[in-house]
C-alpha cells in the first residue's frame, strides 16, 4: 500500500506540478479571446460611428454646396437687380430733365402767347379809336 500511496502522491504531483500551468494557460486564453472580442466589437463600434460621421460630414458637405450655390444665385440676381434700378434711376433722371425743359418750354410759348395776344389787342384798340 505504500507503494501504491506512493504512486498516487506521484502522480498528484504531476497533476499538481501541470495544473497551475494549465489553469494559467486556460485564463490567459480566456482573457486573450475576452480582450480580442471586447477589441473586435470596439473596432466595430468605431467603425460604424466613422461611418455615421462620414456620412453627416457628406450630408453637411452636400448642405453647403447647396447653399453656396443659392447665395451665388442671389448674388447675380441683386446685380440684375442693381443695373435695373441704375437703369431706372437714369431714367428718372432724364424725365425730370425732360419735363423741366417741356415746362419751361410751355412757360416761353405762354410767355409768346401773351405777347402776341397783348400786340393783336392792342391793335384792335388802335383800329377801334379812329
Amino acid at each position: 500500500m505504500s507503494h501504491n500511496k506512493h504512486t498516487h502522491y506521484k502522480h498528484y504531483a504531476n497533476f499538481e506540478r501541470l495544473w497551475f500551468p494549465g489553469l494559467a494557460f486556460i485564463v490567459f486564453v480566456t482573457i486573450t479571446v475576452y480582450s480580442l472580442t471586447a477589441a473586435a466589437q470596439d473596432i466595430e463600434l468605431l467603425q460604424k460611428n466613422a461611418s455615421v460621421a462620414y456620412e453627416k460630414m457628406m450630408q453637411a458637405k452636400q448642405s453647403a454646396d447647396n447653399l453656396s450655390r443659392d447665395a451665388i444665385s442671389a448674388e447675380k440676381k441683386l446685380a440684375e437687380i442693381k443695373e435695373k434700378l441704375t437703369a431706372a434711376e437714369q431714367e428718372v433722371v432724364g424725365s425730370k430733365r425732360k419735363s423741366d425743359e417741356a415746362k419751361i418750354a410751355y412757360d416761353h410759348a405762354q410767355e409768346q402767347w401773351k405777347k402776341a395776344t397783348d400786340a393783336l389787342a392792342n391793335e384792335w384798340g388802335k383800329s377801334e379809336i379812329k
